[in-house]
């Protein structure tokens, strides 16, 4: 059995939705029942690994992962560093060796 609902859209939200019913022949109803049904099959179920990911742990891992790559780069510059003063102690070791110490 079907219902009627009422809903208030905002009137950018209205032109675009009937831009988009237009550009699809579709009507207002149809695209919107569309949109619930996309919803709920998709974007609601939370707990569902064949689910979509929620916007907002998108955006957290999404933060976590440029974190992580952050400081990947910081390590590399470090290692870089660490290498470069690496090739200058091997240079004095080699400068020592050659030195011979007569007494």
């Amino acid at each position: 059995m079907g219902g009627t609902i009422s809903i208030r859209i905002e009137a950018s939200l209205l032109e675009e939705l009937d831009r988009v019913a237009r550009e699809e022949g579709k009507t207002r109803s149809g695209l919107i029942k569309e949109a619930v049904r996309y919803y709920l099959r998709n974007i609601h179920r939370k707990n569902s690994s064949e689910g979509f990911v929620p916007f907002l742990e998108y955006k957290k891992t999404n933060e976590e992962l440029k974190e992580a790559l952050k400081r990947i780069s910081e390590l590399e510059a470090q290692l870089a560093e660490l290498r470069k003063e690496n090739e200058v102690l091997k240079e004095q070791l080699k400068a020592v060796k050659k030195k011979r110490w007569f007494f």
